[in-house]
Parts: C-alpha cells; structure tokens; sequence
C-alpha cells in the first residue's frame, strides 16, 4: 500500500501563511510562532488587504510570493477556500494545512464546500489536511503550524493523530507535565483529503516513530484502514481512543468534525482482528503510549508488585489478576537474599510490601533477577508530613528508592512501571526523580492494562 502523504507538511523549505492578519483572533499568532522556531527568512505572509505584519511584508496573494511554496497554512473564511485551493494547484503546492471551519460539520452550505474543494483535488498532486483542524508539530524540526509552545516539547518517538485540532494542541500544552515525548503530531479536523490512513501509513515510515497514538471519532474508509492498520502493527503498535461510543457522543462527533462514527461493535472488531489496541480513556490511552514507547514488550504474564503499602499491593493484584497477568511465588534463591536484609516482621513474599523496611532498591534489584518474573510495578509511597520533614532535613528521598538507570541496566528486557499516590509534593518528586527513565502511569487498574496490553501486542507480534 503506497502511501503518498508528502515530508513536506513535517518539514517544509518555505511556508506561507494565507489569511494572516493584524486582528487577534484564533490563528492570528501562527506567523510569530513560526519566526519564533526559526522560519523568518523562508515564511511568507498573504493578505490581499494588508501590506506588511509586525514588520513582513505581505502579499496579495500567492501568485506573487517569490520563491515556491512547499507547504501552505489556510486561515481565510470557508467562502474563500476554493479559490486559495485553486491557487496552490496551479502553482504546484504540494502540501495545504487548511485550518478554516465552516464545512461540512456545520450543514449543507459547508458539505457544499467542502465537496467543491474535494472536486478541485482530485487530480491534483497537492495534499490537503483539514479543514477545521491545527495541523502539524513536529518537535524533532521545530516545526508547527498552530500555536503551541514548542520550547518546551521535547522530542520523542510517540506519533500522534488526532480529528480534533484543539485537541491536538491542548495535547502538546499537557505533555511536557506527563513527560511524554512526541515525534509527530498531527490533528485532521474534517478529512477533506488527507486522512487517518494516510497519517498512520505515513508514521508507520517515519524513523522517528515508535509508537502510534490514534484519537479517532470515526474512519473515513473502513476497508482501507483495516488493510492498513493489520500491515502497521505488524511493525509498531497502534494504539486508539475511539470517540463517539455512545448515542450522545455520536451527535457531538457530526457536529464537530462532520464524523459518522458507525456502530461501536464494528470498531472494536475492526481494532480486535488487526491488532490495534483500544484504550477505555484518555488517561489510558497515554499511559499505555508512554509504556510501549518506553518499555521492552512483556515477555511473559507474570509480575511482581513491589510496594510500601499493603493494601496498594492488594488493589494491584487484583487487577493484574483481571487482566490475564500473574503474581507467582518469588524464586529460592530471591526469597533467601531478601531475608537475610529484611526486618523480621516483613513477610517476603508477592507483592512485596516492604513497610518502613528501607530496602526498596535491594528488593527491586532481586525482583529484577529472578527468573520467574517478567515485569515489575512499583509502588512507592510517603507520607505528606513525613517528605516535608525529608525536604526540611535536606534528606535525598530518592536515594531512599534506588537508581532507576541501574534497574534498566540489570534487567533490560523486562518492564518497569510505576505508580504512586500522595501529597503533591512527594507526587512531584517522584515525577522529577523517576519520570524520565520509568514510565509512571496514572493508577493500578492503568499499571495492570498496560502490562496486558504489552504482553497480547508481543504474542501478536509472534504470530499467536
């Protein structure tokens, strides 16, 4: 399957902006976004009703840009369209972020209009995504064509695709605080053209892309995507947050992005026979992307909980349980090198609820060595009060919890997870101190989904 999505929307040579204006409004600060990342000497302005924009100078209109376009951003009213459209077919443009609304999620005028422009495409080699969308980042270029802060996206290995442009951008505000880390991500608003195959075919090539993320309120081409999405993860997993499951949500996805969201049961086979993996939530959803984009595949269906608190460990048993994964009994040989450092009173056993022990590490390095044991969730927990009098002291917490560079160094091949609850500051610590070498994920039920999830997409990945 060819995919003809062309580098250009994640990388141009030159852009234009095509409706920039002086007014504040929704787009207005795309220009100084772009100048901002390094795009002054290749952007260029086009309004035939200004002549220069905090200092650049404007153009009437395309035709009289001096230098071929790669790649241009629409902001004009959706009357306007057709004919901007026309413009970058004639002049060979090869890429179109269309970010206008007005299409065919507000009636029949804007279907009209969105037909018309589908018409002006179809033997054109000019690709076009939107309408009613934001476009693309591209964090590893210090490339976007909406306003977001790019400074702080570090770049990653997660793609992202996502129907809703704001969506997409209130994704990018938010993943710097989840340390998620993106290679791609592109927002497809309404599909005039360019569409989620397209997009998933496009990051199933791109070196940088690890791990697929998919928002979707419905699939524009059912047949193709399934053909699509059983060759891609065959390669790299793909994961998705179907939108539009319920009757109300149905209604909110066709007034939105013009979607027809079919049946849920249809989807959930789509995704069940090509190896797609569905996540119930958003927070699931980036939890298990930051797991797969981190994590070696689980092996096998066993895992250790290595806790602080008993009843966490019993919560995470019982839903590592529901979801198809195992708490074995611990090896001999880790049994004995646990007790000859533990107190008394702690039962070695899993989980491992180690209390006020202080042989976290230790315990988490024989985990790790133990021949029964295919991936670890960690669970450590402090006491409000008890990190205020840490921090007051000047003790390093955590040291008081190991090293996670020496657990990734001692068992590579098994998955790490973690999860804790809290005060915010100890929540913030652990973020700070374990955030950027284990994935955190956001409760036990998510810890215990993402684990399953990695063992099934390993054993599709086999073949079973």
């Amino acid at each position: 399957m060819n995919n003809a999505l062309p580098d250009t929307f994640f990388k141009p040579g030159t852009v234009a902006v095509v409706g920039a204006s002086k007014k504040a409004n929704f787009s207005s600060g795309i220009p100084e976004t772009l100048v901002k990342n390094g795009y002054r000497d290749r952007l260029y302005l086009v309004n035939p009703r200004e002549t220069e924009i905090n200092g650049m100078p404007v153009h009437a209109d395309l035709a009289a840009v001096p230098v071929p376009i790669d790649l241009a951003i629409v902001v004009v009213p959706a009357p306007q369209v057709p004919r901007v459209i026309r413009d970058c077919i004639q002049l060979g443009i090869p890429s179109v972020v269309l970010e206008s609304a007005g299409f065919g999620e507000t009636g029949p005028e804007g279907a009209r209009l969105e037909e018309e422009v589908r018409g002006l495409l179809k033997d054109s080699r000019t690709r076009v995504i939107g309408p009613n969308c934001l476009g693309v980042i591209n964090p590893h270029a210090s490339f976007t064509t909406t306003q977001v802060n790019l400074e702080a996206l570090r770049p990653g290995n997660i793609g992202v695709i996502a129907q809703s442009g704001t969506f997409g951008n209130i994704l990018a505000d938010w993943a710097p605080t989840q340390d998620l880390c993106f290679s791609k991500l592109v927002t497809i608003g309404n599909r005039l053209d360019v569409d989620e195959t397209d997009c998933l075919l496009y990051l199933a090539d791109d070196d940088r892309t690890d791990v697929i993320v998919l928002y979707l309120e419905g699939v524009k081409d059912g047949g193709r995507f399934y053909e699509a999405a059983r060759d891609v993860s065959r390669r790299k997993p793909v994961l998705v947050y179907k939108g539009g499951r319920s009757q109300a949500g149905r209604k909110a996805a066709a007034s939105h992005t013009g979607s027809l969201t079919g049946e849920d049961e249809l989807y959930e086979a789509i995704f069940r026979q090509t190896g797609v993996i569905r996540a119930a939530s958003f927070q699931e959803l980036f939890d298990m992307a930051r797991v797969f984009s981190r994590e070696p595949l689980m092996a096998g269906p066993r895992v250790c909980v290595v806790t602080v608190s008993g009843s966490l460990g019993v919560m995470t048993a019982d839903v590592c349980t529901a979801w198809g994964l195992e708490l074995p009994d611990l090896s001999p040989e880790t049994v004995r090198a646990l007790r000859d450092i533990a107190p008394s009173w702690m039962n070695v056993k899993n989980p491992l609820d180690l209390g006020p022990s202080g042989i976290y590490d230790a315990a988490i390095k024989a985990a790790l060595a133990d021949p029964r044991i295919d991936g670890i969730i960690a669970v450590p927990v402090i006491p409000e009060i008890v990190m205020q009098k840490y921090t007051e002291l000047g003790v390093d917490v955590g040291s008081m919890f190991g090293d996670p560079k020496e657990w990734r160094r001692l068992a590579p091949g098994k998955p790490i997870l973690m999860f804790t609850l809290g005060g915010a500051s100890w929540c913030e610590h652990v973020r700070k101190v374990y955030g950027a070498d284990l994935s955190l994920v956001s409760s036990p039920e998510n810890a215990a989904r993402a684990l399953s999830a990695s063992r099934r997409y390993g054993r599709f990945r086999a073949g079973g």
